[in-house]
């Protein structure tokens, strides 16, 4: 028992409360342990250690941006502090989450895990679409199968009205086939895009692989891939169309660049969002279609003095103007010896290509000359064609525009349209060699700018089907080919300019070489020096110009100026010629008049056409025609047919040699060999190697012996070799004619029947 205890006990007997036991403090305070209860001394126990918790725990997460990492204050104390320092990096390292994280319960991530199978790939339906496409020959390596692929269903639904719109125009064979992971059968792609087989006459493939939903984004470019090695054995296309890269399936665009780079075939994507704006494309036939990035345009523009203002104008047309799906032509300024600040600031912000990227390459040249006595016209005309030179005359081409000129926004669609059907057709277009280029604008004065140029209407065509049809107006403007060419905006071949250059080359030597007179002017000074001389060229070689049925060009009047070769200074009648300008006179290659060039205005073009798509601004509803077909122009602005401009080109030529070529006699008047991209046949030049065509080539009663052999071997067994039966009377006479007879009747007869097929045929063609 304690002392306490023994100090405080009572008797129970006795009755006493326990408080006459208590002790008694000396002090007056109560202690703590009597005032507060057990209960609040627990309280203030565990409220010490939630403190101290916390103080903690703040320490172990404070930022580590607010902690200062080590204190290093320097001072002669600090070399001796060895303690250790607190490093925050370290704790914030350990709090790095480790394991995979959680996974987005989305739509998205949910049709992602559905595409796991990486199985091998199996076509089911395709093969039996690839054996019905026989009679499209795509055995063969040149067709006219064209492809339209889609993988996405909204791809698809803006292919397809492209796709039938091709086959309704019928010039190639339209197959579209459908890939991706979509699971509707074809049969009900088709429905719910309103295609009707029986009008749409569009070969339809199904190119799904088994398991096309369930397959990883792999399995699936690999089916895309398998794919189109099946429809390149049995259809070979010659060119696949799909839709923009952006609004397809990654893996689906992927495989298709793969797959076209390794056939060696074209892959156009058409642009999103532009479907009728690149309708266009639907006119154009497998071949054309094949070489769609093959021609490649550089734009020459040479600014005369003062033209500030229109050349700015013009750049800025340019700039504004449609290039998507196209390759954007390459740009080459020549400035004039005094630049103005004006046009030197707007150069230094311009920007070519347009919209182009940090990394994309820059393909705007300026030139500037610099400044000279006056120039005479063959001195301008060399400057001008040193400008260009093609470095693959098939595709390379220039365009040429004046600073006065204001181009159409779809200028650059129409020519990659007309570039592409007369340049590169492989089907269905005859008379593109005739072509010298493509101009953009629409002449309306002869070559004297005095008298009003009658355009050619639809009645002029060569064919009758056009003016009888009664959707078009036969007094309503056609497209036309005119021997005449002008300065304002021009394209013209790589093949023709490379001609043009050693045209030049021989024309300047025959003018200084004294065997030539000055012949007169046919093109007005107003133009350039160049146009006449490629005038000549032009007619010596039976060449046209393809003008459109409306201009895509704006031609303004102020700040015209008279080319600098042919600006005069004022004359003062009183005082004596300065001997410079005598000079210069008589170095001319041409007899210039003896009046001031005057300027004449064009009519502007209406720009309420900007709005259209292509195929709607053109006639025959987009429908390039063939050059056969459309009027032609004399140099003289005269209607003729198409097989008689070669007599005209036959009876100039002699001509040229006789006047400007330096030939006498004979050498002037007897055919000649043409060489590929020379121009010798027109010139007798020391130097050159004159060949004959009747002594290069066997003579043409050689060819008609061997001919009349032949005949007379089918004749003498009519029963084995019968003989067709005759298109015309005087065809058929000339074969009735033909019989076993001596040599030189049959030679006689032989020649008859060879010019009277010759008439026939000119007869067929009008």
């Amino acid at each position: 028992m304690s002392a306490r205890s023994r100090l405080v006990t009572k008797d129970e007997e006795l009755g006493k409360r326990d408080d006459d036991f208590k002790p008694r403090h000396s002090s007056s305070t109560a202690s703590l342990s009597s005032i507060l209860p057990w209960r609040w001394r627990k309280r203030r126990l565990l409220l010490v250690a939630g403190v101290i918790f916390v103080i903690y725990m703040f320490t172990q997460q404070l930022p580590t941006d607010i902690i200062s990492i080590r204190i290093n204050t320097g001072g002669r104390h600090a070399a001796g502090n060895t303690q250790p320092s607190y490093d925050p990096y370290a704790a914030v390292a350990h709090q790095e989450p480790a394991g995979a994280p959680p996974r987005d319960k989305s739509k998205e991530n949910e049709e992602a895990s559905k595409h796991y199978y990486n199985g091998i790939v199996r076509f089911y339906k395709l093969a039996q679409s690839l054996h019905k496409i026989s009679r499209t020959y795509g055995n063969l390596a040149q067709n006219r199968n064209v492809l339209w692929a889609a993988s996405s269903l909204k791809s698809a639904a803006n292919l397809m009205p492209m796709a039938c719109e091709m086959a309704k125009v019928d010039r190639t064979h339209v197959h579209l086939a459908i890939f991706g992971r979509s699971t509707l059968a074809l049969e009900e792609i088709l429905a719910l895009n309103g295609v009707d087989e029986g009008e749409c006459k569009v070969y339809f493939h199904d190119a799904r692989g088994d398991y096309a939903d369930y397959s990883s984004d792999a399995r699936a470019e690999s089916a895309t891939k398998g794919a189109m090695n099946h429809i390149n054995d049995f259809m070979h296309p010659q060119v696949v169309i799909m839709d923009d890269s952006a609004r397809e399936d990654a893996f689906f665009t992927k495989a298709m660049r793969t797959k076209a780079k390794e056939f060696g075939k074209s892959l156009i994507e058409v642009p999103g969002g532009r479907y009728e704006q690149f309708l266009w494309i639907t006119r154009l036939e497998a071949g054309s279609l094949a070489s769609w990035f093959k021609p490649n345009v550089e734009i020459v523009i040479h600014a005369p003095p003062g033209t500030s203002g229109s050349l700015i104008r013009l750049l800025q047309s340019m700039y504004n103007a449609d290039y998507h799906g196209l390759k954007v032509p390459k740009l080459t300024i020549e400035l004039p010896s005094k630049v103005e600040p004006a046009l030197s600031k707007y150069l230094s912000d311009f920007q070519w290509p347009p919209r182009k990227g940090p990394m994309q390459a820059d393909s705007l040249s300026i030139r500037h000359r610099i400044p000279s006595s006056q120039i005479t016209s063959e001195q301008a005309s060399i400057r001008f064609a040193e400008s260009f030179y093609p470095s693959n005359p098939q595709d390379d081409h220039i365009l040429m525009l004046s600073p006065q000129v204001e181009l159409n926004p779809l200028y650059a669609q129409y020519l990659h349209f007309a570039i592409l059907e007369y340049h590169y057709a492989a089907w269905g277009t005859s008379g593109g060699h005739e072509l010298l280029g493509i101009s953009l604008d629409v002449p309306t004065t002869h070559l004297n700018n005095n008298t009003a140029l009658k355009r050619p209407s639809i009645s002029d065509m060569g064919s009758n089907k056009y003016a009888d049809d009664t959707a078009n107006d036969p007094a309503a403007a056609a497209p036309f080919l005119y021997q005449a060419t002008s300065s304002t905006a021009n394209l013209i071949f790589g093949d023709r300019w490379t001609v043009f250059h050693d045209f030049l080359t021989k024309r300047t030597q025959a003018s200084h070489s004294g065997k030539k007179s000055k012949t007169e002017k046919l093109v007005p000074e107003t133009e350039p020096a160049w146009v006449e001389f490629l005038l000549e060229l032009t007619r010596a070689r039976g060449w046209s110009m393809l003008h459109p049925a409306f201009p895509f060009v704006t031609i303004h009047n102020e700040l015209a100026q008279i080319p600098e070769e042919f600006a005069r200074p004022p004359i003062d009648p009183e005082a004596p010629q300065a001997p410079a300008q005598t000079d210069r006179l008589e170095e001319e290659p041409f007899v210039l008049s003896a009046e001031a060039p005057v300027l004449v205005d064009h009519i502007e073009a209406d720009t309420t056409r900007d709005t259209m798509a292509l195929h709607k601004m053109l006639p025959f509803n987009g429908e390039l025609q063939d050059t056969m077909s459309l009027p032609h122009l004399t140099h003289e602005g005269d209607l003729i047919q198409p097989f008689a401009l070669s007599d005209v080109r036959d009876k100039y030529v002699p001509y040229f040699r006789a006047a400007i070529g330096g030939c006498q006699g004979a050498d002037a008047s007897r055919e000649r060999v043409i060489s590929l991209g020379k121009t010798d046949d027109l010139f007798c030049l020391p130097g050159i190697d004159v060949r004959f065509a009747d002594e290069t080539y066997p003579a043409r009663a050689d060819q008609a012996k061997i001919m009349a052999e032949v005949i007379a071997d089918v004749t003498d067994d009519p029963d084995r070799y019968p003989m067709p039966l005759p298109t015309s009377t005087s065809v058929a006479t000339a074969a009735v004619k033909v019989k076993v007879k001596p040599t030189d009747k049959l030679l006689a007869e032989v020649e008859t029947e060879q010019q009277l097929l010759a008439e026939q045929k000119k007869l067929d063609v009008t």
